[in-house]
């Protein structure tokens, strides 16, 4: 029970140690941001906000806690030039976008996977036992009827059907999975 009531103290001593920093230097980091962001009151509130989040995170770490100014500005600053570069990376891709199309992307990516599937197709029907391979083959590929299928192969043409029917259940399966 001592324990607890130690952690629940220091917890306490924290929390007013922390609030009594807040209280001393929100408006020094508040005006600090105005003038990073040019103004931007929305952005410099948030930029107060994350500060003391960040601050109260490290909190255990802080080893010298009369320096806690000096690590509130370095902490701005820092998450100020976080949020230009955030802002830039946007910019840039938008300017990209705008500069080479959304559609190009989307026709490329569609490509992507027309390729990416045709790839997979083939590599399953390698996988097929040789004789169904080489009829699908002849049959999907190469635009042959079962009837030259059978001819060329000397097998019925109901034994092609057979293997271009197992094929497909074969490949729809795969794709399934």
């Amino acid at each position: 029970m001592k324990l607890f009531a130690k952690n629940a103290s220091a917890s306490l001593d924290k929390e007013r140690e922390f609030e009594d920093i807040y209280n001393r230097y929100a408006r020094k980091i508040y005006g600090f941001a105005i003038r990073l962001s040019d103004g931007d009151t929305y952005l410099a509130e948030e930029i107060l906000q994350t500060t003391f989040m960040r601050l109260w995170e490290h909190w255990d770490e802080l080893e010298n806690r009369e320096s806690v100014l000096n690590y509130l500005f370095a902490s701005a600053k820092n998450t100020f030039l976080n949020y230009c570069e955030h802002e830039t990376i946007h910019h840039v891709y938008e300017e990209y976008v705008l500069r080479h199309g959304v559609e190009e992307s989307a026709e490329s990516e569609e490509k992507q996977d027309a390729d990416s599937l045709e790839n997979y197709l083939r590599e399953l029907v390698e996988s097929m036992p040789p004789m169904r391979k080489k009829v699908f083959v002849m049959s999907r590929y190469q635009h042959k009827t079962n009837r030259e299928i059978a001819q060329e192969l000397q097998i019925s043409e109901k034994t092609v059907e057979v293997h271009i029917t197992l094929a497909l259940r074969e490949l729809r399966n795969r794709l399934n999975d």
